[in-house]
C-alpha cells in the first residue's frame, strides 16, 4: 500500500532530518514504516527524497563550495595573470575532501546487498547499538584544531572509511565521520562541515542507484496527485535536513554529540524489543 500525503511527509520530515543527525536514517525509515501498518515507500519517492536532502546539504554548504570553487578556478590561472593571492587552504580542503569520498563511492556499490538488512530487526538494533557506542568513544579523547592543512590522506581515508559504514541500517554516515574525525584530533565544526559535504555525495549517489531501480522496475502508475505528494514529500526533506544541520552545529560549537549516543542506545534497545514481540 502506498503512503498517505500526512504519512508522505512524516516519511519525508523523518528522512531529511535524521539523515542529518547521527542516528541513522534507514533505521528510522524501516520502524517508521512498520508502525505505519507495513506500508512501502517505492524507489521512485526516495529517489527524490534524496535529491531534495541532496539540495538542503547543498544550500547549507553552500559558502564552503563556492569558496572551493574559486579557489579551484584561480589556481587554473598562470601565477603571473593572478589579480589575488591563491586560496590554498580551500584548496587542500577540496583535496582532502575528494581524498575521503573514496570509501564513501565505494560503499555505494555495497549499497545493494546491505539493503537487505532492512528487514532484520535484530540486526538494526545492534547497528544502533554500535553507533551509539561509536558517538560516544570520543568523550574520552582530548579535542583538537587539526584541519585539512595539518590532516593526512590515511587520516582522510578513515574519515571516509566511516562514512561508508552507513549504508548498514542503524549506523550513521554523518556520525561515524564526526567520531573518527575526533579521535584524529579535527576541529569539531571542521570535521562537521566536511561531513556534510560527503554527505551530500553519498545522498547523490544513493539517488543515481534509486534512479536505476526506478528505470528497471518502471514508474508504476503515477497520477498527477501522486506526483505532486511526492515533490511535496521531497520538499519537507529538504526543510528536515535544513534543521538537522542546523542543530547540528549549534551542538558542534557548543555541546558536542554525546547526547545521540544514548538516543541510539536506547533505539536498539526498543528495536531489540519490538523484534522479540512482532
Amino acid at each position: 500500500m502506498n503512503l498517505t500525503w500526512l504519512q508522505s511527509g512524516l516519511y519525508g520530515f523523518i528522512s531529511g532530518l535524521m539523515d542529518i543527525l547521527p542516528v541513522s536514517a534507514p533505521a528510522h525509515k524501516v520502524l517508521l514504516l512498520k508502525f505505519l501498518g507495513g506500508y512501502t515507500a517505492n524507489e521512485t519517492l526516495d529517489f527524490l527524497i534524496h535529491l531534495g536532502i541532496f539540495a538542503g546539504l547543498y544550500f547549507s554548504c553552500q559558502s564552503q563550495i563556492v569558496r572551493i570553487n574559486r579557489a579551484r578556478a584561480l589556481a587554473r590561472i598562470p601565477k603571473r595573470r593572478r589579480r589575488r593571492p591563491l586560496d590554498v587552504r580551500s584548496l587542500m580542503d577540496w583535496s582532502m575532501l575528494k581524498t575521503m569520498l573514496i570509501p564513501v563511492i565505494l560503499g555505494l556499490f555495497l549499497y545493494q546487498y546491505a539493503v537487505k538488512l532492512n528487514s532484520n530487526l535484530m540486526m538494526i538494533s545492534i547497528f544502533l547499538l554500535i553507533n551509539g557506542v561509536v558517538l560516544y568513544i570520543p568523550q574520552f579523547f582530548p579535542s583538537s584544531n587539526r584541519d585539512s592543512r595539518t590532516l593526512s590522506r590515511v587520516e582522510g581515508l578513515l574519515v571516509g572509511l566511516g562514512a561508508t559504514v552507513s549504508v548498514l541500517p542503524g549506523m550513521s554516515a554523518v556520525g561515524a565521520a564526526i567520531s573518527i574525525g575526533s579521535l584524529c584530533g579535527i576541529d569539531r565544526s571542521y570535521s562537521l562541515t566536511m561531513a556534510l559535504m560527503m554527505n551530500m555525495g553519498l545522498n547523490l549517489g544513493l539517488a543515481i542507484y534509486d534512479l536505476l531501480g526506478v528505470f528497471s522496475s518502471g514508474l508504476g502508475t503515477l497520477s498527477f496527485l501522486i506526483v505532486i505528494r511526492y515533490l511535496l514529500t521531497a520538499l519537507i526533506a529538504f526543510g528536515g535536513s535544513l534543521l538537522g544541520v542546523k542543530l547540528m552545529r549549534y551542538l558542534a560549537a557548543n555541546h558536542g554529540y554525546a547526547v545521540f549516543a544514548f538516543y541510539c542506545t536506547g533505539l536498539a534497545l526498543f528495536t531489540f524489543i519490538l523484534n522479540l514481540v512482532a
